[in-house]
Order: structure tokens, then C-alpha cells, then sequence
């Protein structure tokens, strides 16, 4: 079990790697924050087999390697090399074969935010961890006692650059978790590694059983909120389900959260480096749609796509029609309503035909409180390697935590990933030759295998929209990686 209650650790795919004679899987693990090379026997060669075309059973496979002996690692171990039952053949502590990423992060005059919003900032190093609740997101204590939701990135500051923009310039709203502070280095006090929103003490509509009697008048909060958001400021939230909708005991109300793939109406994405835009065919009427059927009916087969359990469906693969018919919406019994079915139906079906009968926005530009916030700042390179940064003299901002089975609860944690009462990481400096020297036995062994193989395959790792993926996770087409970009 791991600290978001999964019964298979949660790994990102950072690189997949693919020799004559091994698989070499690099997999990031959000509950230590640090990057781990899984290599395993590839009996294949480098050509797919016709059962597994995407090489998905030796992913999996590293995967659950790494899942079952990651609590016996040591925490500077890089790599591991397991036999074909799964069991270690030798752990590998080469820093030169370390691919944790950091990266220059934004300086905050360069959001060019309202400064009612600059100004409510907090180091790093002044939040303490209370609990670990997804990929990239914790819960944590500011130093005044009170709590707030932190998220943040560890190399990638340009998948929070629309988030945290529109977090900040939304008008404060009931049924939104909108932006509290800004989280600053605590390395320079000036550069932005995340942010908090609000905390919420309740639990989403994928808990099963912790909601207890859903409200119609719920409902309709969310109807009024998406509409706020679509018509009044042009922005599709593009991700409106279950685990995305909160019950606020203390207001009695709907809260929606994570606005990570939102976008403002009619942008187009421009590459990786600024991944605004619409996502395939997701709007969120259909999201509401088909996240009300699946709360209400509970139906399997939106569950059946070979995602992680919490991915459930994907919406832009289903068709908006399928859900129209009322024969269909049959309450699962284990759900508690405060009116009928027919009742939340009526209500919803009202919206949905509203919504379609009207005039949709072309441009975000259209919507009358329309949002505006600067394009990404220039940047040569983002994400740097950080063993390099480290070897050069540069500090590096440090991500890297205990593993939550391994927490001393006596202690506190604060965000940076070390305990209060430890010193603070000192300055890098440059590495000895010692340091720098090719490491002998297994992280020699798959360096000189890397660096002439005789046929070679990679896929890149991608955010699977909420950016984990179990050893049930189904990943994308594969393609090819230039491998000089993390070397």
C-alpha cells in the first residue's frame, strides 16, 4: 500500500530504453520524489512482439520490480538490475548514472501577477508535510498552524505556468480552490516552485462510502460553476470527474479542484513546453454528463479501459449520446441520494440542452470577465540534470524525501523533503576526480551497453492526465527519445 491508498505503488514512466538483451525502464517515484532505472531481461530483441506491440509487459513488469523491493532500497540508490522472476541481481549508487532533474525555475516578477497576489508568498522550507495526496501534491501546514494544499513540480516549472495563472486572477468563488500563496525557493526567495490553494476537509466523489447522501443542490452548484467558468471566463476545465469534485462539510457544498488541464477556450497547445489547449474532444458539458452518470450508476464499463483505477475513463473517447437515455440511469445500490434519480436527470438533461442549444465560444476572448496572463518566458533549457549541477558548483534545489512506510513520526518533515531538525543541504561543490570516475561492476556494465548498442528503442514518458501509472497503467505509442536531452 502507498501513502494515496493504492494497492500498487504509483511510478511515472520517465524513460523506456529498449537493447538486444535488456529493457531498461526509468521510473520516477512521486512518494520519495526521486528517479529509479529498473533494468530487466528483454527476451524479445528490439523488435516488438505481435501480442505487445508497445513493449507494455516489460514496463509493467519494471513496475512491479520496482514496487516490490523499493522499500529495501538504500535512498541513494539510481538503478537496479532484477532477473527474469523479478528478484535482484545488484543495486546501483553511481551518482553519474542519477537521473533526477531539476531546473530554473520562474523568477516571480516574471508571472506578472496582480500584486495583491505577489505578495502572498512562503519559503519552501516554512511548510511542513502533514500527508502525501497525489503526484506532485501534498497537504501541508503553513507556520501559523493552518493548512493548504500545496503543488508543485520538481523539473517541469511550465506544467504549472496556466495553472497557477489562472488560479490567480479567478475571482474568489464558494465552489472553487483557488489560489492561497506562492511557494518560493528557499535557496534565493525569488523563484517559484509551486503554489497552495485552499484545503478543503472533505473527501471526492471517488471515495466510495465517505460522501454519504449526495444533494441535488450540489448539483446544481456545479452546473452554475461550469457555466461561470465556460461562459463568463473562457476557461474548459476539460477534467470535471469524481476525483475532481470535493464536499465541503463545513459550507455543505461542491467544491471543484485541479485545474491542471484547463485551458482558456480556443487555444492551440504548443508543444510540451507550454501544453495549454483543448485535449482531444473534452468539454465540460459532457464532463458533467458522464461524471453524474458514473457517480449515479456506478456503471463497469467506463471502469473497463485498462487505466489505473483512478483514471476510470477517458473522456474524450466516449460519445456524449451514450448518455442521453434515461433508461440507463439506474442508481448503483450503494449510492444515497436526497431525491430521485429521475429528479437529478430532469435537472441535468435541462442544463445540457440549454448548453447545446446556445452559441459556443470560439475565443476565450468572447466571454465577457475573460482572463489574460503573459506566454512562457524564454528559456534555452528547462530541465537540467542535476548530478551535473552538482559536479559544476551550482546548487541544485533539493526534492528528495523518505518513503512514507519509512517516516519517523516523532520527527517534522517539512516540504523540502528533509526533517526540521536536520542542517540544511550545504552548497554544491565542484566533484573530485574520484567522484567523477565510471563506477565499476553494474553501473559500469549498463553504461557501456547504452552507449553502443547495436539496435535501440525509446519511449518517452508522458503525463497520464493526473501523471501516475500503476502496474496496471496502459501507456502511449511508442516514439522515439533523443537521449542527449537527459545525458
Amino acid at each position: 500500500m502507498n501513502p494515496w491508498g493504492l494497492p500498487e505503488p504509483a511510478f511515472c514512466l520517465v524513460l523506456h530504453a529498449i537493447n538486444w538483451y535488456t529493457h531498461e525502464v526509468t521510473l520516477f517515484d512521486p512518494d520519495s520524489r526521486r528517479p529509479i532505472s529498473v533494468t530487466i531481461p528483454n527476451p524479445d530483441g528490439p523488435e516488438p512482439p505481435d501480442h505487445d506491440p508497445e513493449f507494455l509487459v516489460a514496463m509493467r513488469k519494471a513496475m512491479h520490480v520496482l514496487g516490490t523491493h523499493l522499500n529495501d532500497l538504500p535512498p541513494e540508490c539510481v538503478a537496479i538490475h532484477a532477473n527474469e522472476a523479478g528478484n535482484l541481481l545488484d543495486v546501483c549508487t553511481d551518482p553519474d548514472r542519477d537521473r533526477t532533474l531539476t531546473c530554473d525555475y520562474y523568477l516571480l516578477d516574471e508571472y506578472h501577477l496582480p500584486p495583491a497576489v505577489s505578495a502572498r508568498t512562503v519559503l519552501r522550507s516554512d511548510l511542513t508535510e502533514v500527508r502525501r495526496l497525489s503526484l506532485g501534491v501534498d497537504l501541508v501546514e503553513y507556520p501559523d498552524g493552518s493548512r493548504a494544499v500545496f503543488k508543485y513540480t520538481t523539473s517541469h516549472p511550465f506544467s504549472l505556468w496556466a495553472e497557477l495563472q489562472m488560479l490567480a486572477r479567478l475571482p474568489q468563488h464558494p465552489h472553487l480552490a483557488l489560489l492561497d500563496r506562492l511557494v518560493l525557493d528557499e535557496l534565493t526567495a525569488s523563484r517559484v516552485v509551486g503554489f497552495t490553494i485552499r484545503y478543503v476537509a472533505g473527501a471526492t466523489l471517488d471515495k466510495d462510502g465517505s460522501v454519504g447522501l449526495f444533494k441535488l443542490k450540489w448539483l446544481k452548484q456545479l452546473l452554475q460553476t461550469v457555466d461561470d467558468l465556460n461562459l463568463r471566463h473562457g476557461i474548459t476545465h476539460q477534467d470535471i470527474a469524481r476525483r475532481n469534485l470535493m464536499v465541503d462539510p463545513a459550507a455543505d457544498s461542491l467544491v471543484l479542484i485541479d485545474f491542471n488541464v484547463a485551458c482558456r477556450a480556443g487555444t492551440v497547445k504548443q508543444g510540451s513546453s507550454n501544453p495549454e489547449g483543448k485535449w482531444g474532444e473534452r468539454d465540460d458539458v459532457k464532463g458533467v454528463l458522464v461524471c453524474l452518470y458514473d457517480y449515479i450508476t456506478r456503471d463497469p464499463t467506463l471502469k473497463d479501459t485498462g487505466e489505473p483505477p483512478f483514471y476510470a475513463y477517458m473522456l474524450q473517447q466516449l460519445d456524449e449520446k451514450d448518455f442521453l437515455d434515461p433508461a440507463k440511469w439506474i442508481k448503483h445500490p450503494d449510492v444515497k441520494l436526497d431525491h430521485d434519480v429521475a429528479e437529478f436527470y430532469f435537472v441535468l438533461m435541462d442544463w445540457v440542452r440549454k448548453r447545446r442549444a446556445g452559441k459556443p465560444l470560439a475565443r476565450y476572448t468572447d466571454a465577457p470577465e475573460h482572463l489574460e496572463w503573459p506566454q512562457l518566458p524564454a528559456r534555452d533549457t528547462v530541465a537540467l540534470r542535476a548530478s551535473k549541477e552538482r559536479a559544476a558548483g551550482r546548487p541544485v534545489l533539493e526534492w528528495r524525501r523518505p518513503l512514507w512506510s519509512k517516516l519517523d513520526p516523532t520527527r517534522r518533515l517539512l516540504a523540502t523533503g528533509r526533517y526540521a531538525d536536520e542542517e540544511p543541504p550545504a552548497a554544491a561543490s565542484p566533484a573530485s576526480a574520484d567522484q567523477t570516475a565510471e563506477a565499476d561492476g553494474f553501473g559500469r556494465t549498463l553504461r557501456s551497453r547504452q552507449t553502443t548498442p547495436r539496435k535501440r528503442k525509446t519511449t518517452e514518458g508522458r503525463d497520464l492526465d493526473h501523471a501516475a501509472a500503476t502496474t496496471t497503467a496502459a501507456i502511449g505509442p511508442a516514439r522515439k527519445r533523443r537521449l542527449k536531452q537527459l545525458n
